[in-house]
C-alpha cells in the first residue's frame, strides 16, 4: 500500500514502542531490548531522511517492481541463512557445552535474520543512488 511518508513513519514508530513495552512489562529479555534499540535507530534515521528531503506530505512509492524483487531476493537469502544457522547451532548445542539454550538460539537467529534482510534489501535498493 502506497501511503504518505508521514503515515509510514507513524506506523514504523509502533514497532519500537511495542518492543519497549514488551521489554519493560513482559519479558525483560536483552534480545527484546536490542531489537527495540535497533528499531528505534531505524525509525530515527528514516525520520531524518524524510525531513532532510522534505517529503512528509508526499506519497511513498515503495512498492514498485524493483523494490519488491529486491525484498524477495533478500528474504530468500535470509531464509537459507537462517535454516543453515539453526541447523548448525542445534548440532553445536547438542554436541558441546555452550551456555546457550535453544530458545535463545532461535531468538538470536531471528534477530540476526531481520538485520541481514534489512541490510541486503537496503543495499540493493540504494545501490543505484551511489553508482
Amino acid at each position: 500500500m502506497n501511503t504518505t511518508y508521514r503515515t509510514n513513519f507513524l506506523l514504523k514508530m509502533l514497532i519500537p514502542i511495542i518492543l519497549f513495552v514488551s521489554y519493560f512489562f513482559i519479558s525483560h529479555s536483552t534480545t527484546t531490548l536490542v531489537a527495540a534499540i535497533l528499531a528505534t535507530l531505524l525509525v530515527i534515521s528514516s525520520g531524518i531522511e524524510i525531513h532532510k528531503n522534505n517529503k512528509w506530505n508526499k506519497t511513498n512509492l515503495k512498492h514498485d517492481q524493483r523494490t519488491r524483487a529486491n525484498a524477495h531476493f533478500a528474504g530468500y537469502i535470509t531464509y537459507w541463512l537462517m535454516l543453515i544457522t539453526l541447523f548448525a547451532g542445534a548440532i553445536l548445542l547438542m554436541n558441546t557445552d555452550l551456555p546457550l539454550t535453544f530458545p535463545k538460539l532461535i531468538g538470536y537467529t531471528i534477530l540476526g535474520s531481520f538485520a541481514v534482510r534489512w541490510l541486503i534489501r537496503d543495499y540493493l535498493n540504494n545501490r543505484e543512488k551511489f553508482e
